[in-house]
């Protein structure tokens, strides 16, 4: 049952276009030039570096919050020791609600009926995707039980990105749903009382693709979440070999992670890959 909730965050969260929407647009000054060698995590920490300056001048505000969710979320990524990738995750789960609880109407929605709710109503994407991502990474760290009975919040902020731009950030809401989907189909005990279907979370899948080729996150959940349960070998060759092949284009982040993905799930698989 864990994977049901890491591979539901192996976010690749989180993009179409030249420049995706969301990816480049707003960055600070001192930031632009550095943001596509952010894979480097030297680079990353003098980002998040910027960020937590201007956080000290600026006060509360949303769009610093969410860079910095985005930031410590790659952060937590690209670090391999657990306890590091957790201490991220947690930050960056806490500047997310920190910029959704910036606007005073989620903040009041939410002390009345709770952040479910709230999640529902807001549109601040960037903030609902980053929490949705580092959460769900949270409760792959606890015990499944107990997280599958947290993990409400997390879907609601990602279908109402969905909701609001099925696009943002590469589609990585519509693979997220579809990697729920997929997993709760194949974890028997769960999928009794949600009546989840692998066919379903293929039309997720199938829909990021189509609405973001560029974003090789989406064929890696693809291949993991539905050709591996499956045993298909073809589609799983399909998927794979094109992550390997393809440019690293608007993505240099998450493209390169997609592409480390891929070459791990080959080794962990190679009777699908043919080998």
């Amino acid at each position: 049952m864990r994977r049901l909730f890491v591979a539901l965050m192996a976010l690749g969260c989180i993009g179409v276009g030249a420049l995706a929407s969301g990816e480049h647009e707003g960055l600070l000054p001192a930031a632009a030039e550095l943001y596509p060698q952010r894979y480097e995590l030297s680079v990353l920490e003098q980002l998040i570096d910027i960020y937590e300056k201007a956080l000290a001048e600026k006060g509360e505000d949303a769009a610093v919050f969410s860079r910095l969710a985005q930031f410590w979320y790659e952060r937590g990524i690209s670090v391999a020791d657990e306890a590091e990738k957790k201490a991220n995750f947690e930050r960056a789960r806490d500047y997310a609600l920190a910029a959704l609880r910036a606007d005073p109407g989620f903040a009041e929605l939410e002390g009345k009926e709770g952040l479910v709710e709230a999640i529902k109503a807001s549109d601040d994407v960037a903030a609902l995707l980053w929490y949705a991502a580092a959460q769900g990474q949270l409760l792959g760290m606890i015990n499944p039980l107990t997280a599958f009975r947290l993990m409400k919040p997390v879907k609601a902020a990602y279908e109402r990105v969905a909701e609001l731009e099925e696009t943002f950030w590469g589609c990585s809401a519509i693979h997220a749903l579809g990697a729920f989907e997929a997993n709760i189909a194949t974890t028997p005990i769960i999928n009794l009382l949600m009546r989840a279907s692998l066919e379903r979370a293929r039309e997720y899948f199938e829909r990021a693709i189509e609405l973001c080729p560029g974003y090789l996150e989406n064929y890696v959940v693809y291949a993991r979440d539905y050709a591996v349960p499956k045993e298909d070998g073809e589609l799983f060759r399909e998927l794979l070999g094109h992550v390997l092949e393809a440019p690293i284009g608007d993505w240099p982040f998450w493209n390169r992670i997609a592409k480390q993905e891929a070459e791990a799930l080959i080794a962990a698989h190679p009777e699908l890959w043919g080998e």
